[in-house]
């Protein structure tokens, strides 16, 4: 089978490798689509904060597929079903990981494509548990956007217990994560947040969304609300961050979902002063993502993220190029690269 491996800086090469075979507590699952990441694009320029390529390790996190061969499973998982890898590994023993938070264990946290074989592969072998079923009608490459979109439902879980409706909401950061939280706030919650973003070519898909959109944060106009607003933070830019703590009407709650570098600071006595409450998002929960399933067989929600997506499908031979598209921004106004594998 072909698999891909990103073997040095701006260089992803196809190989061949053995189809894996199954063992006990696995799946083999045949992957129709896996996505391309912020993060995968980052690794493949040599700008991942903590790997440098080449780990060895086959790439891809974002993944669609339908199973191939199961073990005997109490999950209700069959051959024939159309499944979403769940790409993120705790270490399963550590108090994180068996009271359900996998995504902040400190032991042995790890991801598919950068710490573990991902899934930009013809086939892959799987623990079940790593499975999450998806409706049998689903178009499969609107499917592929199930990861992110799981990102953007768990930072909007965060803020369960708060009543959203009843302040003004800001994304800043209209890219894929800024979009696909925006869409779990629109078709869970019934509500229209503003989108800060100024890339002329992203404005107008966020128009098509139904987003109200604002070029900065001084453009919005919330000075009158009675309550202060909610910012979620995934443009991943420092600048943009100071912006959100320095602006005149400052948020109550900074969900910060952009994954930042180590090293970076921030003004405490500017939270502390101001009440700024601060949470900070990483990943998901599989509850998140039993959720996400939920959610993503909605026909409303689906017919959204069919606009992000792409057009241009590449091969898995055409990986490399693929890399190159999607890291060039030449993306006729959408936000996903997909890849067929």
């Amino acid at each position: 089978m072909k698999v891909l491996k990103i073997t040095d800086i701006k260089k992803a090469e196809v190989m061949e490798q053995n189809v894996p075979s199954l063992t006990q507590g696995h799946a083999i699952v045949k992957i129709l689509y896996s996505g391309i990441c912020g993060s995968d694009t980052h690794f493949y320029l040599g700008m991942h904060p903590s790997l440098k390529p080449p780990t060895g390790f086959i790439q891809g996190h974002e993944a669609v597929g339908i199973i191939e061969q199961i073990s005997p499973n109490q999950q209700g998982l069959s051959v024939g079903d159309k499944v979403a890898i769940n790409p993120l590994v705790g270490c399963g023993e550590c108090i994180n990981c068996i009271t359900g938070f996998p995504n902040i264990c400190r032991v042995n946290r790890r991801v598919m494509g950068f710490r573990l074989d991902g899934t930009l592969a013809q086939y892959i072998s799987i623990d079940i548990n790593q499975l999450v079923k998806l409706d049998s009608k689903i178009d499969m490459k609107i499917a592929a956007t199930f990861e992110p979109l799981a990102v953007g439902y768990h930072a909007v879980n965060l803020l369960k217990p708060i009543p959203l409706k009843d302040h003004p909401i800001i994304i800043t950061g209209g890219g894929t994560i800024g979009v696909v939280t925006g869409l779990v706030l629109k078709h869970l919650h019934h509500l229209k947040p503003i989108i800060i973003e100024n890339n002329q070519s992203r404005v107008a898909l966020l128009n098509q969304l139904g987003f109200s959109v604002k070029s900065s944060i001084s453009e919005v106009e919330i000075l009158d609300s009675k309550t202060r607003p909610i910012i979620f933070e995934c443009s991943g830019v420092r600048k943009v961050l100071d912006e959100i703590i320095e602006a005149p009407r400052k948020p109550e709650y900074l969900v910060i979902i952009a994954q930042y570098a180590r090293g970076n600071s921030i003004n405490l006595h500017e939270l502390q002063s101001s009440e700024i409450a601060v949470i900070s998002s990483h990943m998901y929960t599989p509850c998140d993502l039993q959720n996400t399933a939920k959610l993503l067989s909605l026909s409303e929600v689906q017919a959204d993220l069919s606009k992000i997506i792409y057009e241009n499908i590449f091969p898995l031979d055409e990986a490399d190029k693929a890399f190159k598209q999607a890291i060039s921004g030449d993306l006729n106004g959408k936000l996903k690269v997909l890849i067929k594998c």
